[in-house]
């Protein structure tokens, strides 16, 4: 038992001394940047129009190549078509269209309420991915410390189908990540939460 708590010393010394390589700095930024929400962007309402335009040019340029193609039976339901197409490509480019002024009058709103998203997903990225990556790895070691706060390394297992199930039933719904530091055993995490302790006490 002993021999394990030594190995897992072990390991963790060697994870320490990788948090301050850079190597594992630059590996943090690229996934810090990575992870960055891009913010969201609203179209004007000279491109709200445009887009529409383009979309309804499209439609009667798609809608007159099937007349085109039609056979005699089908040709008065494409022209019908085309025909719609063409009234909704006049409307769009009209600047009175009522979509067009309907989105102008809620465009300063829309601006507003994109401009508050993008600041809230801002905040919640810089918190979860600070700029010093060693706030980053505080945060990953306090997770640890949570998780497996209440490990009952006694719990009885029982046998079925030749698969391990808890007795207590309340332990077959934990985390994965409690169910490894059972399995782990108590000598190697209570030696892991021990140096954690005094390494986040190092992290300033």
């Amino acid at each position: 038992q002993a021999k394990r708590a030594i190995i897992t010393k072990e390991v963790l010394d060697y994870a320490k001394k990788q948090t301050s390589t850079s190597s594992f700095i630059r590996e943090y930024n690229d996934l810090r940047e990575f992870e960055k929400p891009r913010p969201v962007t609203v179209q004007t309402p000279e491109q709200f129009q445009a887009d529409l335009v383009d979309k309804y040019r499209k439609a009667v340029a798609e809608m007159e190549a099937s007349v085109k193609k039609a056979d005699a039976s089908l040709k008065p339901t494409f022209e019908k078509m085309a025909e719609d197409a063409k009234k909704q490509l006049r409307d769009a480019e009209d600047p009175d269209y009522k979509y067009v002024v309907n989105y102008r009058k809620n465009y300063e709103q829309l601006v507003k309420d994109a401009e508050s998203r993008n600041a809230k997903r801002l905040s919640e990225w810089e918190a979860k991915y600070p700029a010093d990556h060693m706030q980053f790895v505080k945060m990953r070691l306090e997770q640890f410390l949570d998780e497996t706060d209440d490990v009952d390394f006694s719990a009885q297992l029982i046998e079925k189908n030749g698969i391990k199930y808890f007795v207590n039933q309340e332990y077959e719904r934990k985390s994965n990540r409690w169910k490894m530091a059972y399995r782990a055993g108590k000598e190697v995490i209570e030696t892991a939460r021990n140096y954690v302790q005094e390494w986040i006490k190092e992290i300033r």
